[in-house]
């Protein structure tokens, strides 16, 4: 008992604790991998896009303004009048087009160089409003002032927006290599990390992997030996089987030659008087009479008999008055029939307990009161019965020679059966006893709720 005791001791849910830590530590570095390799990507291919967005930005941008510049030099070497509509209009889409290139490029640039972006968008547009009073100039205005116009303004305005231009690619440029250099330091680190935790996961695989051989190895010498406890188990079940058998065979043949001795006998003289009373039933004198006092007394004492009989087997008081009744009258008839006087407890609510809690609780009584009997040589014997909300609880104690509880367990039936008939309703049971020192037994039989 004391080696199954430490078999109940587990390690499996350290072991399970330690494989499902490995699982969630490999799970997670998996997991923690895809996400910063799908983040890592997302990023590439924003610094990417951003960089193709800004050059592609840049390049119309540029090509804009030179467009810009040819666009004036041919609108003031043209004589015709006509041109300053045609021209003033292509001149105002080149505008459009070059102010959604400066949004897209403020865009792409970070608010650091917000500076930058804002002096190209200022060039552009002074070299774009520089341009402007040129459409309403005559054809002479045109030929005369234009070679001078545009050497003092057009050239030297479009130089200015084309080295802002220069200085915000840069300033892009500088940005795209910053952004690379964060996604290989978070790469960098990202790699440290993943060094750890496959560390850790060794560190804990090996721990838990030598916890698991060890744990086997005493597994199995354990469950060898507990093999040999339930090979000697099973022989003292057969040799129990055996004994119950031929219990049960006493028990019949007990039943039988009191039905025959008793019963039977009773009956026969039963039915011999009856014929008296049928041979004398109209002869004079008080033969009759006497016949038949005589056979109502036969009568009486057979019920007699078959109701005691009867009541070993079940008692009726169990089931008409309950269980404190049917407890009362088995102290009182075991007193009677042992003279050893039974001191009766009860309290608590046993009225309305379920049929197979009475049962259980009376035929425990009876076998402790008959084991009492045949073996304690007891002066008294105290039982008691509490019954409480969820629970009964139920002690027998005697003051007899008493026993060693680890030689008799598994050797007489009736502490089989007690524990047996206990632990059918989850109950528990336990003797203590030494011997000279009397026995008491202790049992508990919970009550779920809705049962009583």
């Amino acid at each position: 008992m004391l080696e199954c005791g430490r078999m109940r001791v587990r390690t499996w849910p350290l072991l399970t604790l330690g494989f499902g830590a490995l699982l969630l530590l490999i799970g997670f570095s998996a997991v923690a991998l895809d996400d910063r390799m799908g983040q890592v990507f997302a990023e590439v291919e924003a610094i990417q896009k951003a960089e193709r967005a800004s050059r592609q930005a840049l390049e119309d941008l540029r090509s804009d303004i030179y467009l810009t510049s040819i666009l004036v030099r041919d609108y003031l070497l043209d004589p015709s009048p006509e041109a300053a509509a045609e021209e003033r209009k292509e001149l105002q889409e080149l505008r459009a087009e070059m102010e959604k290139n400066l949004a897209a490029l403020e865009q792409a640039v970070d608010s650091d160089s917000s500076r930058e972006s804002a002096g190209l968008r200022e060039a552009v547009l002074r070299y774009l409003d520089s341009i402007e009073p040129v459409f309403e100039w005559t054809p002479e205005e045109r030929a005369v002032r234009g070679p001078l116009f545009r050497k003092r303004s057009v050239v030297p305005y479009r130089e200015v927006a084309l080295a802002a231009a220069e200085r915000v690619g840069a300033v892009s440029d500088r940005q795209t290599a910053e952004r690379q250099q964060q996604v290989l330091r978070a790469n960098a680190e990202l790699g440290t990390t993943l060094k750890r935790n496959a560390a850790v996961a060794l560190v804990l695989g090996g721990v838990v992997a030598i916890a698991s051989i060890l744990r086997t190895r005493f597994l199995e010498a354990a469950a060898a030996k507990h093999l040999l406890q339930l090979e000697q188990h099973a022989h003292e079940l057969r040799t129990l089987s055996q004994k119950l058998t031929r219990a049960q065979e006493d028990e019949r043949r007990n039943l039988a030659r009191e039905l025959h001795d008793q019963v039977g006998q009773m009956l026969t003289a039963l039915s011999m008087e009856l014929g008296n009373v049928e041979e004398l039933r109209h002869a004079p004198g008080d033969g009759f009479t006497h016949h038949l006092s005589e056979a109502k007394k036969l009568n009486h004492d057979t019920l007699r008999t078959v109701r005691n009989i009867s009541s070993g087997l079940r008692p009726s008081v169990l089931d008409e008055l309950g269980l404190g009744p049917g407890l009362q009258w088995q102290a009182r008839e075991f007193t009677r029939r042992s003279g050893v006087p039974v001191e009766l407890q009860l309290d608590g609510e046993i009225g309305s307990l379920p049929e197979e809690h009475r049962t259980c609780i009376y035929r425990v009584v009876q076998e402790a009161l008959t084991n009492c009997a045949r073996h304690a040589s007891a002066h008294s014997i105290r039982v008691t019965l509490h019954g409480g909300a969820d629970k009964l609880s139920l002690t027998v104690e005697d003051d007899g020679r008493g026993f060693d509880v680890r030689q008799a367990r598994g050797r007489g039936l009736g502490l089989l059966n007690i524990e047996e008939r206990v632990q059918q309703l989850n109950g528990r049971v336990q003797f203590v006893s030494t011997p000279g020192r009397g026995t008491l037994l202790r049992c508990e039989l919970p009550i779920a709720k809705g049962e009583a």
